[in-house]
């Protein structure tokens, strides 16, 4: 399959006519144009939920609580790859793979995998397509009931002619990663030192990556605004990869995976009681998006779970709104491995529960529970209850 680009700087144009199945109509199609990263798809608007990522590489797209969904991102094609090296990374990354699914071509993939296999008779398809060329990629995930792969075959149909990308030559897409190196201990751009902290990665990680720094408009005049972000260096000082970051001063942590083939990017404002953390599976592909507290966040022993508190809700008349009192907590873990999100202690109208570490053997997790005997007490400090409880580490998988 090789598409003819229908995109430039400039202007979008859409020649195909696409069919909605039963459940739709013709008017609800609509056009999804990514300015950040120059692609855009033509899709069926059949969502009832929407979300945005801060850094602006996609948006998020749900109905029924999940059943239906359709995520679209995209980003700098900074690891040079084709469409067969792209699909080969995503397959380390997916499970449950429909056989004979895998395809790709210079300039694309395709996936199709399911969220449990139909262990639980609730069988999803996560039908995956990308785009990539030598400067950007783009990809959407279109999610729905197995049951129904015949009904949405029109708008996959639809989603795969219209993902496109803006062609190579497009100006101001050019992201030149080649003027950067680290040299004795500092960032260089084209031989000039940027003014930026040099963080190591731990020791006993084998990843290629020796080194990564946080570097942006701030760092130097000589940094453009595409350039900031998080730049990932090898041993001798080369350039591996990188995160774009749409100010530098978002950055707050870093934190690698035991094998080191994933990480956890904490971004905030230091403004807000909350942060925002992404995971990036191996290859820098951005796997999830989370809003999180100013807790403790950590990977599990088996290197593909992830253990935070993450902020349901506010509390009306909780006292201190911009603290753990007036908010509602839970204690979720995330299984990167499957892409899902499993609540180990949820919140409720007397209690919050805070992540706070994992115990040195890997089978406990601790938590803070703060609760009142009515939900009325959140507005008096000196009716809040603190104690630590512990809960066993769920079994993988």
């Amino acid at each position: 399959m090789k598409k003819t680009p229908l995109l430039c700087a400039s202007a979008l144009l859409f020649v195909l006519t696409c069919t909605l199945p039963a459940f739709a109509t013709e008017e609800q199609w609509t056009t999804y144009v990514n300015e950040r990263f120059g692609y855009s798809v033509e899709y069926a608007d059949i969502y009832t939920e929407r979300d945005e990522p801060e850094n602006g590489d996609g948006v998020w797209l749900s109905a029924s609580e999940g059943k239906y969904a359709l995520t679209l991102s995209g980003g700098y094609n900074v690891l040079e790859e084709d469409g067969e090296r792209r699909l080969r990374s995503r397959l380390e990354n997916v499970a449950h793979i429909v056989p004979g699914s895998e395809e790709s071509g210079p300039d694309w993939y395709r996936v199709i995998y399911s969220d449990d296999g139909g262990k639980d008779g609730n069988e999803r398809l996560f039908h995956e397509y990308g785009s990539i060329n030598a400067n950007n990629w783009a990809s959407f995930i279109l999610v729905y009931p197995v049951e129904e792969r015949e009904r949405f075959a029109p708008i996959v149909a639809c989603l795969e002619e219209t993902l496109m990308i803006a062609p190579e030559d497009a100006g101001g897409k050019e992201l030149r990663t080649d003027a950067f190196a680290l040299v004795n201990g500092r960032v260089q751009k084209d031989g000039t030192p940027l003014d930026c902290e040099v963080y190591d990665i731990p020791s006993g990680l084998d990843n290629g990556i020796a080194n990564w720094a946080v570097i942006g408009t701030g760092t130097s005049d000589a940094v453009t605004e595409k350039e900031t972000g998080v730049w990932f260096f090898g041993s001798e000082g080369e350039f591996m990869t990188f995160i774009p970051l749409d100010n530098e001063n978002e950055y707050q942590d870093l934190l690698w995976s035991p094998a080191g083939d994933r990480l956890i990017l904490v971004r905030g404002s230091g403004a807000r009681p909350d942060m925002f953390f992404d995971v990036y599976a191996e290859g820098m592909e951005k796997q999830a998006e989370f809003s999180g507290l100013r807790e403790e966040i950590a990977w599990l022993d088996d290197g593909m779970r992830i253990v935070f508190t993450r902020i349901d809700g506010i509390r009306e008349g909780g006292a201190f709104p911009g603290l753990s009192y007036g908010l509602q907590l839970s204690v979720i873990l995330y299984d990167s491995a499957v892409e899902e999100t499993i609540p180990l202690k949820e919140a409720s109208v007397t209690k919050n529960f805070s992540f706070v570490s994992v115990s040195e053997d890997g089978e406990k997790i601790t938590i803070l529970e703060t609760s009142v005997r009515s939900p009325k007490d959140w507005a008096g400090e000196e009716k809040i209850n603190e104690r630590e409880i512990s809960v066993p580490v769920p079994a993988a998988g």
